[in-house]
């Protein structure tokens, strides 16, 4: 009885002290999981900020492809006049 007692209460610490550390692991890994969380926001404010500035860059490209076509124009139109005026 007494040996059978004893293997009882060994297999109940025993179990209490793998129930401790799977808390031990679920909180740990909870932090980590935040600490990832927290980053990948970081990351996406960060991307937001680049998307926005290519956007910026390719409107203002497109607007300066805009004025060179526009300058194009203009100057083949001079060339014209100055070849009918010669």
């Amino acid at each position: 009885m007494n040996l059978e007692k004893t293997v009882n209460i060994c297999a109940i610490v025993l179990l209490l002290g793998l129930a401790v550390c799977a808390m031990m692991v679920m909180q740990k890994t909870t932090e980590s999981n935040a600490v990832t969380t927290e980053a990948a926001l970081h990351l996406s404010k960060k991307e937001s900020k680049v998307v926005k500035e290519v956007r910026l860059l390719t409107l203002e490209l497109r607007n300066l492809q805009k004025d060179m076509e526009n300058l194009r124009d203009e100057v083949k139109k001079k060339r014209k006049r100055q070849k009918r005026n010669n």
